[in-house]
């Protein structure tokens, strides 16, 4: 029988909407398992559970750490899995909600927690990356860990640079790596992933991005960018919706570029999370339309839950 409920799905998709009555209807608690909302000071962003959502269920890893904090898919794996062992301990359900790729491979499958470089080093990395071009360090990732590089993005720097300093470091793949660090979730689960219509989904993307413009993004950046936290090596600050902010504070592109950069990223974002769940075979797609009401999807989501055997 199944004892985790797993709800991820394309940005957009209204997970956050639908994991309340779903929690409510399953007796269930939340556990966050989105890379950025865990962060106390990404706020606006990040699209965090508003304080009526949060009283709604009980909720965990939301605000979870500090962004000056080290935070990664191997401690998310780590914390979640003793929260899943605490929540089942209360006779209650444990639901995962998010749509960080990672997050979700770390929980059911473990993951090897390469170690951390010297801000130096990552330095070095990136003043190489401005030299050679992410394209040059790409294809030097393809030769190390054609593996890895296969499922990384060309253009995200941050895995890329990870993905070679391991090789450099150990001379090993991190890819190889993680693989000989793998165990799997101890329960039975099941993972839904929560998508709609392309056109509604990248509309609601695009208002998405308005909104948090308006509701105080730019001074959020603003803040941290003040606080001389974007130029460190802050993981938590490489992400869409906060990057874009920053060639705009300093003047280098206008207002409406920021915001096309932010939805063009996002909605590249959302192409992304499909092709990487549809080669999960384990996937329960459901389809949903933006006019239903986020408790009759949970309610198609608990019947599956509840009358279907976990994978």
């Amino acid at each position: 029988m199944s004892r985790v409920l797993i709800l991820t799905g394309t940005t957009g998709s209204g997970k956050t909407e639908v994991s309340i009555p779903l929690a409510q209807q399953l007796n269930g608690e939340i556990i966050n398992a989105d890379s950025r909302q865990v962060y106390r000071e990404l706020n606006i962003g990040t699209a965090k559970p508003d304080p009526e959502q949060l009283a709604a269920v009980p909720h965990h890893l939301v605000g979870h750490v500090s962004i000056h904090d080290r935070w990664t898919a191997g401690d998310f794996s780590r914390v979640a899995r003793r929260l899943i062992d605490e929540i089942l301990a209360r006779n209650k359900l444990p639901i995962v909600v998010g749509g960080s790729m990672l997050y979700v491979r770390a929980l059911l499958h473990g993951f090897f927690d390469e170690p951390d470089l010297e801000p130096a080093s990552y330095e070095a990395l990136r003043e190489e990356m401005q030299d050679r071009g992410i394209e040059a360090l790409y294809h030097e990732l393809e030769t190390a860990d054609p593996e890895l590089a296969a499922r990384t993005d060309p253009h995200d720097h941050h895995r890329i640079l990870r993905g070679i300093s391991i090789w450099r470091m150990t001379g090993r793949p991190l890819s190889e790596l993680q693989k000989q660090t793998e165990t799997p979730l101890p329960y039975g689960y099941k993972l839904y992933f929560l998508y709609g219509n392309r056109e509604e989904t990248y509309a609601r993307v695009n208002y998405r991005a308005r909104q948090m413009i308006e509701e105080g993004l730019i001074d959020e950046v603003r803040k941290l960018l003040d606080a001389g936290l974007i130029e460190s090596n802050c993981n938590a600050l490489r992400t869409h919706g906060y990057q874009e902010v920053i060639p705009f504070l300093r003047g280098e592109i206008s207002r409406e570029e920021m915001l096309e950069n932010i939805q063009k990223a996002v909605r590249h974002y959302v192409k992304r999370q499909l092709t990487w769940y549809r080669a999960v075979p384990e996937t329960i797609w459901i389809e949903r339309s933006f006019n239903e009401p986020p408790d009759f999807i949970a309610k198609r989501i608990t019947e599956n839950f509840e009358n279907e055997k976990a994978r």
